[in-house]
């Protein structure tokens, strides 16, 4: 049930506005992965991006060939960089916390 001061159309408008964060991470962060230098992360692709649970958490799915092991070691060890790419790229105080997942 909505609170007192939050009108009715209020909860999509929050929806809509992760969703849009999302979409401006996976464009971020599509860039961002060929530009870390790391060979692994070089034919890796952003697949999808979900808030988990909340848009100051996101889990990021990401596909690439090879070892899915060495590509996760690869994508924690540029967590940083990647994370300062998302935050040059998008407008909020803070940059979210990137959780990884390989598909």
């Amino acid at each position: 049930m909505p609170q007192r001061d939050e009108h009715p159309g209020a909860r999509k408008r929050h929806d809509r506005k992760t969703l849009q964060l999302c979409r401006q991470v996976q464009r971020a962060l599509s860039f961002a992965l060929s530009e870390t230098g790391d060979d692994e992360l070089l034919t890796a692709y952003v697949d999808d991006v979900q808030p988990a649970p909340d848009a100051g958490h996101l889990l990021v799915s990401v596909h690439g060939e090879g070892d899915p092991i060495k590509l996760m070691q690869a994508l924690y060890a540029n967590t940083g960089r990647l994370r300062s790419a998302v935050a040059e790229a998008i407008t909020r105080r803070k940059a979210p916390e990137l959780a990884w997942q390989v598909v």
